[in-house]
């Protein structure tokens, strides 16, 4: 290497530690949405706007009578993902969810998959789909920064496959949510899947953390679902992957 390029490298080195950082390796990071299009998405339909820079998913206006999922072209595997998500509703009993290593389900509108979930449940379905039991099953619980598995072939993880196939395998506690989520205001959720550790983390705390034991598929899309129920908007908004 001639003295020139060696020269060049350890200004780069220099300036690198300088800043903080032991590298100086172009980021892997993909944005997924540009903020005007939905480029690289699949499923885009009356369900689904973009405004304001921003993915809308459902209508303040009338309910949803099925779920919807917005989803990438792309399949992914191991990644850190990180988008901001905001609830708007005149009620609280409302929900939305990031569906990853997705894939859809033949002639349905649902997803198989993983979910990262935002929102709230009756409180009463807790323990019919996880195995959390609670003491008081009146009102409603959040879900934000739950992991959510469904709508798979092997209904064998299932609690209540016959009402419907998913099951909660992570869940917040109410106090913990109560202290980190931004009620009508953006919040940022960070999904890393790497091989069969999951995590999930909400306003920059753990929420989330799970290691599958079970075989399932370990590559699928993005999706960004609108939740049946009450009328509602969720916003998705800054999304981008890092493939690890």
């Amino acid at each position: 290497m001639n003295n020139k390029r060696t020269k060049t490298y350890s200004f780069l080195g220099g300036f690198c530690l300088l800043l903080g950082v032991s590298s100086c390796t172009p980021s892997k990071e993909i944005q997924l949405f540009d903020g005007e299009s939905f480029s690289g998405w699949e499923g885009a339909n009356s369900f689904f706007s973009i405004q304001e820079g921003a993915i809308v998913a459902g209508n303040l206006k009338k309910a949803n009578l099925a779920s919807h999922y917005l989803c990438t072209l792309k399949k992914f595997e191991n990644f850190e993902l990180n988008l901001k998500v905001k609830l708007k509703s005149t009620i609280e009993l409302v929900s939305g969810g990031v569906s990853f290593r997705a894939a859809r389900v033949p002639n349905s509108t649902e997803v198989s998959g993983y979910q990262a979930d935002i929102g709230y449940l009756p409180a009463r379905f807790i323990p019919v789909f996880s195995n959390k039991k609670l003491k008081d099953t009146t009102g409603i619980y959040p879900l934000w920064g739950a992991l959510v598995d469904e709508n798979r072939t092997n209904l064998s993880r299932y609690p209540n496959p016959e009402i419907f196939p998913v099951v909660l395998l992570q869940l917040v506690d109410k106090k913990w949510a109560k202290n980190v989520v931004k009620p009508n205001d953006w919040n940022e959720l960070n999904i890393r899947a790497f091989n069969e550790q999951i995590q999930i983390k909400l306003n920059g705390q753990i929420a989330s953390s799970f290691s599958e034991t079970l075989k399932v598929p370990t590559t699928g899309c993005i999706c960004l679902q609108d939740q049946i129920g009450a009328s509602h908007e969720v916003w998705y908004k800054d999304i981008t992957i890092e493939p690890l």
